[in-house]
């Protein structure tokens, strides 16, 4: 027991104090540990991760066709393409001129033409294809249920229409009289008043006419209403404020769970 639970356990929290303190304290054998020697220990450790979720990976898929579960036949793609990259990787380069370690960049290797002709194809018809699932998906986030669904659908349009050549075309002033046709409705759905909602349709109207024709409408004034400058303020004002929220939310649970490991409060990784 004293093996499999407190020296892990110890191990995790005198390594995640020290490298954590590292940060904060002027050493420069503690910077150089934190700096080089933990990197180099967490890249070993995430190696040898890989290379046991790989077998997992084989374990797994073997099973399937020697059952032959549902979709049996796929599993055989995957085995197969798991060794054909194993050969080209590590066994077979197809150019003898190139040293090992270079001819995974190399042009005339194996592992070049794998990369070139089979694995970049399947990525770029991935991401084809998850176009179509955005797109379902936008469909669904974008149904106007209440205000935030409908901020959410007003801004994914702008977005949209704004980064495209057509964006560019359409002048503010069309954008101002929509906006005008929307507050008659919204005055409408509020007041119930056919005199109300006429007299804003038509007093936005007129306002929008007059200003147009003394400005000379011109494609992209009033900038807050041109398409292309309005989308670039969302991206780069509501957008990075919800990234960088979002980044913060991260840290801090991060942060939380690291304290977990080191107080050993968390022991998922000896199995409880």
């Amino acid at each position: 027991m004293l093996w499999k639970r407190q020296i892990p356990i110890l191990i995790a929290t005198v390594i995640g104090l020290l490298t954590l303190f590292g940060w904060f304290i002027d050493n420069p054998g503690i910077e150089s540990f934190v700096n080089d020697d933990a990197t180099q220990w967490f890249d070993i450790l995430a190696s040898f991760a890989i290379f046991l979720g790989a077998l997992n990976l084989m374990k797994l898929q073997g099973r399937k066709v020697l059952k032959q579960h549902s979709g049996w036949q796929y599993s055989l793609f995957t085995i197969g393409g798991f060794i054909f990259a194993i050969v080209a990787g590590f066994i077979y380069k197809g150019n003898d001129a190139v040293a090992w370690g270079f001819h995974v960049t190399s042009k005339g290797t194996l592992f070049k033409w794998m990369f070139d002709f089979i694995f970049t194809p399947l990525s770029a018809t991935m991401f084809a294809l998850l176009a179509f699932f955005v797109a379902s998906a936008s469909y669904r986030a974008f149904r106007v249920r209440n205000l935030e669904a409908t901020l959410l659908l007003v801004s994914g349009i702008i977005i949209m229409v704004g980064r495209v050549p057509l964006g560019s075309s359409i002048s503010s002033w069309f954008i101002m009289y929509l906006l005008v046709l929307v507050g008659s409705i919204a005055a409408n759905i509020k007041l119930q008043d056919k005199i109300i909602t006429f007299g804003v349709l038509l007093g936005g109207v007129v306002i929008v006419t007059i200003w147009g024709s003394l400005a000379g409408w011109p494609v992209d004034q009033p900038s807050i209403f041109y398409l292309p400058m309005l989308q670039d303020w969302i991206y780069n004002n509501p957008n990075v404020a919800g990234a960088r929220a979002i980044m913060i939310g991260i840290g801090l649970g991060i942060f939380a769970t690291s304290i977990r490991y080191i107080l050993g409060v968390e022991k998922s990784y000896i199995g409880e």
